[in-house]
């Protein structure tokens, strides 16, 4: 991966130690990425991708110190590894209230299951298939975590298999920005193909419009983002105190203090759900901030020639997942009584999270599905990290 850094491995024109320099660089390129997701500047292409590529060419160009393949440490780089996952993790499962997603998501939580199942079958097809060389176990296990998940599982996921400084990392979330964005226009045209009717159940009733009921939005206050750090800090302390002393009772070099801050998050996001309410839309906020600024630093440490380099293989990894997930959906269908709209639906909440799944379901005219859809991406973002580190420990 350090051979295309020649030129800059020891010279950029923000030096390492110039640290408020190079923060805001980080915090340019997270910046960047939103605004362009907002505003549609680049279609449809994804914020998160936008950050990366933003910043891998500042690393390439020799602006900002790339962040890896060289000996020098770039202490900003290492602040963000070390602290934004543990503590954005925490920020981001605030709202993930099992009761609640089982209670109110009906039959699309049957389908996201059934599609979640095809994805793990899928990955595992995939890897017996395409060769990705030594580290394919693990590899298959991140894409596992961001296909039933997200981002957020794809970098835990990548951080408990140590697996984060690997060339293939930055690459596949590349290449699954690109993938899953061809799918979900895919998805868009599946109501349309009449030869798939026969696998659909066709009492619809989900083409009856009814009125969604939404939560109230509650604004970010200086106090709300005061306790929501709070508790994700506090979370997060727990876990990395806890984690040696369990890696060394059961013998393994995994980095388990990400699985134990996702599983601690999770108890305290289900034992005070009406205490967290307020806090859900200032602490995911601050999260989804905190992970754009840690893929930007992937983005220094990504090199663009691996990646068009491996691109088409992990490619064609991705399709052929994918392709059996929907396939999967597709027969289940008929058997447990699932229309086209709740196939679609919870297909594009496993794949692309429920920011993507709510507004499909609104643009689709299935307004009921809007909140249940919310709430299976929300699940998937509960589940990813564990499915994606078990695959890999199966694949390796």
């Amino acid at each position: 991966m350090a051979g295309s850094y020649k030129l800059n491995k020891m010279n950029s024109i923000i030096q390492a130690d110039q640290h408020f320099l190079v923060l805001a660089m980080v915090m340019a390129a997270a910046v960047f990425g939103i605004w362009s997701e907002h505003k549609k500047w680049f279609g449809k292409v994804s914020g998160i991708l936008v950050t990366m590529i933003s910043m891998s060419v500042l690393a390439m160009i020799g602006v900002v110190p790339v962040g890896s393949g060289t000996d020098v440490s770039v202490p900003i780089y290492d602040m963000v590894f070390d602290y934004f996952i543990p503590i954005s993790i925490p920020l981001l499962l605030f709202s993930s209230n099992i009761i609640k997603i089982i209670r109110e998501s009906g039959k699309l939580l049957l389908a996201f299951v059934i599609g979640a199942i095809g994805v793990v079958i899928g990955c595992f097809i995939a890897y017996f298939i395409i060769d990705l060389g030594d580290d394919s176990g693990n590899t298959a296990g991140v894409i596992a975590a961001t296909l039933v998940g997200g981002s957020i599982n794809f970098v835990a996921t990548g951080e408990t298999l140590n697996f984060s400084t690997n060339p293939y990392f930055s690459a596949t979330i590349a290449v699954d920005n690109f993938a899953a964005n061809l799918y979900v226009l895919f998805l868009f045209l599946v109501p349309a193909l009449a030869f798939l009717n026969r696998f659909w159940y066709k009492k619809n009733e989900s083409d009856v419009l009814v009125e969604e009921k939404t939560d109230e939005v509650t604004p970010v206050t200086m106090e709300r983002i005061a306790i929501s750090l709070f508790l994700a800090v506090a979370v997060a302390a727990i876990g990395e105190f806890v984690s040696p002393h369990l890696q060394s009772l059961i013998g393994t070099d995994l980095n388990l203090s990400i699985l134990l801050i996702t599983l601690l998050s999770l108890i305290v996001a289900n034992l005070f759900p009406s205490k967290l309410k307020p806090l859900e839309n200032t602490s995911f906020s601050i999260g989804l901030w905190m992970m754009y600024a840690f893929l930007a630093v992937i983005g220094a440490s990504t090199n663009i020639y691996e990646v068009l380099k491996v691109g088409p293989t992990l490619l064609l990894f991705y399709l052929i997942i994918m392709v059996f997930h929907f396939v999967f959906l597709m027969l289940s269908a008929r058997l447990f009584k699932l229309n086209v709209y709740e196939v679609i639906v919870s297909s594009a909440a496993n794949i692309m999270g429920p920011s993507v799944a709510a507004p499909m379901a609104a643009s689709l005219g299935q307004k009921r599905m809007v909140t249940p859809a919310i709430l299976v991406g929300i699940l998937g973002y509960v589940v990813g990290t564990f499915i994606g580190v078990s695959i890999a420990l199966a694949l390796t």
